[in-house]
């Protein structure tokens, strides 16, 4: 594990990303017969129009040996877009709650003392509604951990992601050794009582021959079809739910020859929603969520312009889908709306900022599209850098105690259970915290709720937001 840490980090180090990325090694997991599951039949995929004539590799046949493994991975989390301009702040940090049952709510006019809000009481929150996205590139003993600090948490799913440069980042029909480790990993996951989310992005090289340099999609939207039946194929049985993509209205996640628009990106999403019904009438589908930010020219797309954009393009159309959101909220409480500035506290001045407005926003477009959709969060959180022996990578992050990272979760929760149109809900994240990604300063570290001693061991500290799920009747 010392070794994976080590690796995982230096490559982290070498990244170059807009906002908070990682990339890390593969620790290939020891030769294991992988275990057969039923299929069934596949469906007969058929062909796409309209698609641009570009150059690429031939798509294959489904049946092809695995290659050696690959050496590099991405996963992402919440997006700090760097270009917004911030107030001139103050270091602040918040009072700490004054009770474990209670959330404080900062007051809408400077000056005003603090309120009390709804008591928090976690005792109704139904763990088959909550899930948690997981880092899972560890061997098979260190998946087994994980799943048993999982099992500890009462939530009914688990939330991985598929990056498919990852998985298949040589050619069409060829799976890494890698794929094996996610094929193990589903499975045992799967086994052990857990519904699987998967959140597939990041088209490999080989299906994408110009502006590389960060993520995007196929240029071919032909391979992300046939890569999705043939990933369907092997762990279908064994996954509930599909995301199609990852926060598209950014640029490091839709690099290519496709503009970022709702538009773009509804091409990609039929196509991916194709895909998995010729496998299945029943596994849930998830449109993208997307990164909350403004409009940022070639960097970013305004999130709540873009989904209106998807909804021009067709969204409303499809009866079935669930409207992935990732409704961060950075310094701010989760009941709070836009905008109760704080004074000298920066972060709270804009829609994008605060959990519920983004919730309310995205119900209004919804609606206002005749569309009755359930909302899926598939991404949320609140990072501290509390207990950590260096400074906070972004200011926001030092306005929030771990103590705060726990109620505001916990808060948000509630809310969520509380509306009819929110069905499922997904914590980031659960286990992206180690020593070297803390010492760097890392934003991943900031939002896991397990992180490093710092004492040279593998063992992980329990932040007070892994307690409260763990302690929960």
């Amino acid at each position: 594990m010392r070794r994976f840490v080590r690796t995982f980090l230096a490559l982290l180090l070498s990244a170059s990303l807009a906002g908070c990325a990682a990339e890390s090694a593969v620790e290939v997991a020891p030769e294991v017969a992988l275990e057969r599951v039923a299929s069934p039949a596949p469906t007969a995929i058929p062909a796409l129009q309209s698609l641009p004539t570009v150059e690429s590799a031939p798509l294959p046949t489904l049946a092809a040996p695995l290659p050696s493994p690959t050496a590099s991975s991405k996963d992402f989390g919440a997006i700090i877009d760097r270009d917004y301009e911030q107030p001139p702040t103050a270091t602040y940090r918040p009072t700490r709650m004054p009770a474990a049952t209670q959330i404080v709510s900062a007051p809408a006019q400077p000056g005003r003392a603090y309120t009390t809000a709804v008591p928090l009481d976690n005792t109704r929150l139904d763990g088959a509604g909550m899930g948690i996205q997981v880092y899972y590139n560890f061997d098979v003993p260190g998946w087994d951990r994980v799943l048993r600090q999982l099992a500890n948490l009462d939530v009914g799913w688990v939330k991985l992601q598929a990056s498919w440069k990852w998985l298949q980042p040589n050619a069409a029909g060829q799976f890494d050794q890698s794929f094996r480790l996610f094929q193990l990993h589903v499975q045992e996951a799967d086994k052990r009582g857990f519904k699987v989310l998967i959140s597939i992005a990041k088209a490999p090289d080989w299906t994408r021959h110009t502006n590389r340099n960060e993520d995007g999609p196929p240029d071919d939207l032909n391979h992300l079809r046939w890569f999705i039946h043939s990933l369907l194929e092997k762990v279908g049985p064994n996954i509930d739910a599909i995301e199609i993509w990852n926060e598209p209205n950014l640029k490091r996640e839709w690099t290519g020859n496709r503009p970022i628009s709702g538009a773009s990106y509804m091409e990609l999403f039929r196509v991916g929603y194709d895909a998995v019904r010729a496998y299945s009438p029943n596994m849930a589908v998830v449109t993208a969520g997307l990164a909350p930010t403004g409009n940022h020219d070639g960097i970013s797309v305004d999130d709540r312009a873009f989904l209106r954009q998807m909804y021009q393009a067709g969204l409303g159309g499809y009866a079935d889908v669930k409207i992935g959101v990732h409704p961060y909220s950075w310094g701010n409480p989760p009941d709070f709306l836009c905008c109760d500035n704080v004074e000298g506290q920066g972060w709270d001045d804009k829609p994008q900022f605060f959990f519920l407005q983004t919730i309310y926003d995205y119900t209004n477009i919804i609606a206002a599209h005749s569309d009755s959709a359930p909302m899926w969060v598939t991404e949320f959180g609140w990072a501290t850098w509390e207990d950590f022996p260096s400074e906070a990578p972004e200011i926001w992050m030092a306005y929030n105690s771990a103590r705060n990272q726990s109620d505001y979760a916990l808060r948000a929760f509630e809310i969520g259970q509380s509306r009819a149109d929110i069905e499922l809900m997904f914590l980031w994240n659960l286990n992206y915290a180690y020593e070297l990604a803390v010492e760097h300063r890392s934003e991943l570290a900031a939002y896991s709720i397990l992180y490093p001693r710092f004492d040279g061991s593998d063992n992980q500290r329990e932040r007070p937001l892994f307690q409260a799920l763990a302690t929960r009747p």
